[in-house]
């Protein structure tokens, strides 16, 4: 209260009388009082009013400063968000959540692994998600680590919310199927098929799975199918309306007609497997790679009469170790064939291939019939026609030497070439650097007379894999050094006279490797071009431990 409130002072003199409840009979008293009621409040009321509207205009102020700050604070909590993605238009989004779905090779059935996460990160996140069917189109179902029952419920949460979209699957479960169930007699679309035991074993949540995803087999647009039996299988029979291209892994025996009825299936390719043992829709083939071991039959004449009866082809692989006898010469010109990867010598020495652009030679061991190899190679370009307009050339394990220098000098329109080592011999250091001088588009030295090797060369890469888990084999590689350096220099900023700019450049080795001739002025060189758009990748392994690995330059 102000000092201005009414004091009872001021009706001291009637004070006695309201105390004691006394009346005020005289008409003098009343108007006194009345007087003294008059004054007090034209004095008090209008000071109590003013305070109060003095109070409201400072609450009002109070109100207008509070909505400035929050104002404030909301655009600087929007600019200062520790998650910028958030405001990143639905759209957007969309293109990052699929990027991560095509480059996850996780399972579907882990949680944490693939496109899982992207759910827990907020309400729109998941909206979206759940929303997206072609999100949830990649299956991919291995390794059980852990056999639960989840696994299964998120396998059919994802084929579920994968809606009516073409699937492209993955599923790897080579030794957990038993060859006991009886397959024939799955229902399909039942839920008696989908049964299972509450903590089921590894071959019961190995069969549900299979037996959830054969469900949906008139989706599938890809497969990549690993397992050991293909009995389990059995049900697809004539439902792959939209099945367009087929890995397969495994024993085929007793299941010959399963991928017969496929209308738009135009991509094969059997990984250690007997492809004789199946009936293909071979007329509308396009593409066809078989890849076998320990082999009874030779395959070279079924090869030989599927390039003969079968135009259409157009890429056409085998890999497998010819230790074969020699066969009658067979002569086969195939005019279609633009993409060939081989492992015999004798089938290259069968063929003529006109249109060849894509050549992979693949040896089996650097120490049989690599040479052979090469050679057959080179008269196969030469018989066909073709050396110039080979346009891609992968080594994939052969023995370097002059036979390997005499087919690049004639394939001077080649844009890609790769090197695929399963070891590093001492060697190959010396054929490489030779070969980077002979491309190098700057060379200072007046000694080189002859032409900048491969004029057309876009990409050049090199490759050194592991070929066993426990091959400790380790090497120091010399051929990475300051010439390499000035050659991808040169040829990136490409001097014209008729020599194509390099685009790609990548070394990646698998097994331990030091590469001791790779200074950190080439490292800084390196960086620098490929911050102007060169794509350049050298990395190496530094331990046994796969996961350990130094990366020099990455693009």
């Amino acid at each position: 209260m102000s000092s201005q409130k009414l004091q009872l002072a001021n009706y001291s003199s009637f004070a006695h009388l309201l105390q004691n409840g006394g009346d005020f009979e005289s008409p003098a008293q009343r108007k006194e009082l009345q007087d003294t009621i008059e004054k007090s409040t034209g004095r008090d009321i209008p000071a109590i009013e003013d305070e109060i509207q003095q109070s409201l205009t400072r609450i009002h102020k109070l109100e207008a400063m509070k909505d400035r700050i929050r104002a404030t604070a909301s655009q600087f909590q929007e600019l200062l968000t520790p998650i910028p993605i958030n405001r990143l238009p639905t759209e957007i989004l969309v293109e990052i959540f699929l990027i991560l779905r095509d480059t996850s090779k996780e399972y579907t059935t882990t949680i944490t692994q693939g496109v899982w996460p992207l759910t827990h990160v907020s309400h729109k996140w998941r909206n979206i998600t759940v929303s997206l069917p072609k999100l949830w189109s990649h299956i991919s179902i291995g390794e059980i680590e852990k056999p639960a029952k989840d696994q299964l419920q998120l396998l059919k949460t994802a084929l579920a919310r994968s809606g009516s979209h073409p699937l492209h699957l993955e599923a790897s479960l080579p030794c957990y199927i038993s060859t006991g169930s009886n397959f024939d007699s799955w229902p399909l679309g039942s839920r008696a098929s989908n049964s299972i035991p509450l903590w089921p074993t590894e071959s019961q949540l190995s069969e549900a799975m299979i037996r959830v995803v054969v469900q949906h087999s008139d989706r599938w647009a890809t497969a990549n199918i690993h397992l050991m039996f293909a009995d389990c299988l059995r049900p697809i029979h004539r439902r792959l309306s939209l099945l367009e291209k087929l890995i397969f892994w495994g024993d085929t025996y007793g299941s010959p007609a399963l991928f017969s009825v496929a209308p738009k299936l135009r991509d094969v390719e059997f990984l250690s497997a007997d492809s004789s043992t199946f009936r293909l829709p071979w007329k509308q083939l396009v593409r066809f790679h078989d890849s076998q071991c320990d082999l009874d039959v030779d395959p070279l004449p079924r090869y030989l009469q599927i390039l003969r009866k079968y135009p259409q082809l157009e890429d056409f692989g085998d890999d497998y170790d010819g230790k074969h006898e020699p066969v009658p010469h067979q002569s086969v010109t195939h005019h279609k064939l633009r993409a060939f990867l081989c492992s015999d010598p004798r089938l290259i020495r069968c063929l003529t291939l006109p249109s060849l652009q894509n050549l992979h030679l693949r040896a089996q061991s650097i120490f049989s019939r690599s040479p052979e190899l090469v050679l057959a190679a080179r008269e196969l370009l030469n018989r066909s026609r073709c050396t110039s307009s080979l346009r891609i050339l992968h080594l994939k394990s052969v023995v370097l030497d002059r036979n390997v220098f005499d087919l690049l000098e004639s394939t001077n329109g080649l844009a890609e070439l790769n090197f695929y080592f399963r070891k590093w011999k001492t060697s190959n250091d010396a054929f490489m650097k030779r070969l980077i001088n002979r491309m190098s588009a700057c060379r200072k030295s007046k000694k080189f007379d002859k032409q900048v090797l491969l004029p057309r060369l876009e990409s050049f890469t090199i490759n050194i894999e592991k070929t066993f888990h426990y091959d400790i084999s380790t090497c120091n590689i010399q051929c990475i050094d300051e010439k390499y350096v000035d050659m991808v220099e040169g040829r990136w900023n490409s001097p014209g006279n008729g020599i194509s700019q390099l685009r790609v450049v990548k070394f990646e080795s698998y097994i331990p490797t030091t590469l001791s001739a790779l200074t950190n002025r080439c490292i800084q060189r390196m960086k620098e071009m490929r911050d102007e758009g060169l794509t350049m990748y050298i990395a190496a392994s530094m331990s046994e431990d796969e996961e350990e690995s130094q990366v020099y330059v990455k693009s």
